[in-house]
């Protein structure tokens, strides 16, 4: 996690010097936002009666941070960079192994960190303060267990996401609101038993503030 975190945000500073020196009339952002995390349930329809095949799998909703640096290279164009963190819980669900006998439950607590490059379209400012975008890109999601129960271990997961929103400016200082979705693969901690193959999506609304220099 720290190796992974080092280089993110190593890339990151690298992006933002090597774009600021094209030109200085060209504007950067930070952005701070306070985040909902909404994960699409997941129910597998065509697994085997194996007790180590999950049928179903239930994250809970949470709240988290989210920080962002978006360059502008002119009024329709943007590259961004951001990190996200939550934390929330992973259950799933294995079926029955014979006759009425329930099947097997388990619940993971896990913290998940969110790095993600961003290829971002805006407009012109709209009478001086509005400015929609959209957006799209992908990164990666790094999962950290808060205990290794089942023996789960942390794990990262390629991550693609998209989204669109609006800024609200006044001078150097703004509002965001903002909606992305994230495309990933269910994770499993490494866990055997947990294995899905399958790919689930986060809905995630988000409000916060930008500073334009």
């Amino acid at each position: 996690m720290r190796r992974i975190s080092i280089l993110f945000f190593s890339t990151a500073l690298l992006m933002i010097f090597t774009l600021s020196a094209f030109a200085q009339s060209h504007q950067g952002e930070f952005s701070a936002q306070v985040s909902g995390v909404f994960t699409k349930n997941t129910n597998f329809n065509n697994v085997t009666s194996s007790p180590s095949s999950v049928n179903h799998q239930i994250a809970t909703n949470s709240a988290g941070l989210l920080f962002g640096y978006r360059y502008h290279f002119n009024s329709w164009e943007a590259l961004e960079v951001e990190y996200g963190y939550t934390e929330n819980g992973q259950r799933y669900y294995t079926p029955a192994t014979a006759g009425n006998s329930s099947g097997l439950a388990y619940a993971i607590t896990s913290k998940m960190n969110d790095f993600d490059f961003n290829e971002v379209i805006t407009t012109p400012r709209l009478a001086g303060f509005f400015q929609p975008f959209i957006l799209a890109g992908g990164g990666a999601l790094v999962f950290v267990p808060s205990h290794n129960t089942f023996g789960a271990a942390s794990q990262t997961r390629a991550m693609f996401d998209y989204g669109a929103g609006l800024d609200f400016h006044i001078g150097h200082l703004g509002a965001r609101v903002e909606y992305r979705g994230l495309i990933f693969k269910v994770p499993d901690f490494g866990v055997p038993a947990l294995a899905s193959n399958r790919y689930t999506q986060i809905a995630s609304p988000s409000v916060g503030l930008v500073f334009t220099f």
